[in-house]
């Protein structure tokens, strides 16, 4: 469990970071203020930056030098540069943008971390499995609906249900809970609070690689290395592994497949990028994982080539664990989601 000083300490060394809407940033402020028991689920994965694993993962692994803005190199290696142009062609062949009256549905099914002590002091970690489903309509303005199911289903990693009965979970489980949300564009009671307070107008909202917008999206560069080079920019000190999570953002958006295909081909320029496994199984899907190493941490997109789709993604511990990630051997996944996408008449109930 983290104190309020020890988070304290945590948010005053995250890096600078993009320049995000106060829309966006109050949205992850008040994600923030959830956190200080334990480590929150990822509940909407796209919306959600992981603050605990960009903290851990400030400082990149040494001869991994990237914000060179003279050109191209040093690039991805050959193997990820080809999963990525496979993608990119991919994605010029099929769109699944949504028509007048269409909803663009996300689901992601997560299993996140959840870490904490016993009231004795002993670690506890576990993986927690949610399932969020969001519709997005094509006309912005009307309302979105968003599902959010925590299951109950969880695979401990450090420490048993024995551990807990006799010495407390330190506030880690969490009892499921199914939860349904509407809101005009997407202003949900549990990210703004009061809705309509202060809200700008859909189609003024400027958006971010979180929250692409139309505007944000239209205002991306057509060229890849420009691409590549706004993306650089907009990371400011968080390197190659946010650079990854803000390319998510827009993969799996309802963004048209000219620009995703533009997404992968600017990633060909990110230094360090490379294939980690050529057979990932998300959810019975078989991708191709392509990720960065920071010193703690590998941060990891997994797409489908053939699809020209991000289908999810993975966090990886790189080192043995210590504090939050007491116990945990390197190697360990400590986040992984899997994300399929959809064009559909209506919302779900």
């Amino acid at each position: 469990m983290w104190t309020d000083q020890e988070l304290d300490r945590a948010l005053a060394d995250l890096p600078t970071g993009p320049s995000f809407s106060s829309e966006a940033r109050a949205k992850a402020l008040g994600r923030l203020a959830d956190a200080q028991k334990v480590v929150p689920l990822r509940a909407q994965r796209r919306r959600r930056v992981q603050w605990w694993a960009a903290a851990a993962a400030v400082v990149l692994v040494a001869g991994v030098a990237w914000g060179a803005t003279g050109g191209p190199a040093p690039a991805a290696s050959a193997a990820a540069v080809d999963r990525l142009d496979r993608a990119a062609d991919s994605a010029t062949s099929a769109s699944a943008q949504t028509a007048p009256g269409q909803y663009f549905r996300t689901t992601s099914h997560a299993w996140s971390l959840g870490a904490a002590e016993t009231r004795t002091g002993k670690p506890l970690s576990q993986l927690q499995e949610t399932v969020t489903e969001t519709w997005v309509p094509h006309e912005r303005g009307r309302d979105w609906v968003k599902v959010s199911t925590v299951t109950g289903q969880t695979k401990w990693l450090v420490g048993s249900d024995d551990l807990v009965k006799r010495e407390g979970d330190g506030g880690l489980l969490t009892p499921a809970a199914r939860t349904r949300e509407v809101g005009p564009c997407g202003d949900f009671p549990t990210d703004n609070g009061q809705l309509g307070a202060g809200a700008v107008p859909c189609d003024e909202r400027p958006g971010d690689w979180y929250s692409p917008t139309p505007s944000f999206l239209a205002s991306l560069p057509h060229q890849p290395f420009a691409l590549y080079e706004r993306l650089r920019a907009d990371a400011g000190q968080g390197g190659p592994g946010e650079m990854l999570q803000m390319a998510a953002g827009v993969l799996a958006s309802d963004s048209p497949a000219e620009l995703r295909a533009r997404v992968y081909r600017a990633l060909t320029f990110l230094p360090g990028l490379d294939v980690t496994a050529d057979a990932v199984n998300l959810d019975g899907r078989s991708g191709v994982a392509l990720g960065v190493d920071t010193a703690t941490i590998r941060q990891e997109l997994v797409i489908d080539p053939a699809a020209g789709r991000l289908i999810g993604e993975r966090l990886v511990l790189m080192v043995p664990g210590t504090d939050m990630y007491q116990g945990l051997a390197a190697g360990t996944v400590l986040d992984y989601t899997a994300v399929t996408t959809a064009v559909v008449a209506s919302p779900g109930a």
